[in-house]
């Protein structure tokens, strides 16, 4: 049993959005993006009563522009969070070009790479049968130490007084243009301001912090103050309630 991983990266991304059902000449609705990606996206919506597997005119205000995108998708689920309605819609696509061309406008205006948008996404996976093939027993691999330690993701030194240090890294192909990156989750109160990082000179962002041993920590790292992206190699992922994933080290 083996995994393959979704077709597309998903990105949080807080976009303003005006929404319509498509089958009545009804003012347009207002939402925020929570996470999007070529084939779908999370919308937050006040209180606004959503139907299962129905159509909507969706037009997407870009980010730092006065244009905006227009697209339609079908409502694939709906969640209601006190005051706040939360939907997930599957992307509908009359003209293939188009649509990519029309999701490129929308991530290179959040500057995100192109390379990223169409890439799978390594943050979740599902499970598909395979016929295994025989291979070379792997040679052992020796331990490392922190200093040897992958350069992106999560290392971790055990202090003696109940803390591990852990230093997070977010890889510059994460955020090839971001001018700052702070990092923000349950060890902070989700401060986005408490936790900025440090830029490397080959553009990646890091900082160590002290946390408690022998628990789990969700967090996130927040780009330039407009966009959340995940830890590419944290030690898990953990459903959040806007549909999304958290980010987990786990000490």
């Amino acid at each position: 049993m083996l995994t393959t991983k979704r077709k597309f990266h998903r990105f949080d991304l807080p976009l303003n959005v005006k929404f319509r059902p498509s089958h009545g000449a009804v003012e347009y609705a207002s939402a925020i993006t929570k996470n999007v990606s070529c084939e779908g996206l999370c919308l937050e919506a006040k209180a606004f009563n959503f139907i299962q597997y129905e159509n909507l005119e969706l037009n997407i205000q870009l980010p730092k522009s006065r244009a905006s995108v227009s697209l339609s998708g079908d409502v694939a689920w709906k969640k209601q969070v006190k005051s706040r309605s939360l939907v997930g819609i599957k992307l509908k696509a009359r003209n293939k070009d188009m649509h990519k061309k029309d999701m490129e406008n929308i991530f290179s205006s959040a500057d995100i790479p192109r390379d990223s948008i169409f890439s799978s996404d390594a943050e979740f996976t599902e499970k598909v049968e395979i016929k295994k093939k025989p291979v070379a027993k792997p040679a052992a691999k020796k331990a490392t130490s922190p200093a040897q330690a992958p350069a992106t993701g999560c290392t971790k030194l055990y202090l003696k007084n109940g803390l591990c240090k852990v230093t997070f890294r977010l890889p510059q192909a994460a955020a090839p243009d971001a001018q700052n990156v702070t990092i923000a989750g349950d060890f902070n109160n989700w401060d986005a301001t408490a936790a900025p990082m440090t830029r490397l000179k080959n553009g990646d962002f890091k900082i160590t912090l002290n946390l408690d041993a022998g628990r789990e920590f969700r967090f996130r790292y927040l780009i330039d103050g407009i966009r959340w992206e995940n830890d590419w190699n944290a030690d898990r992922y953990a459903r959040n309630d806007y549909g999304a994933d958290d980010s987990v080290v786990v000490l």
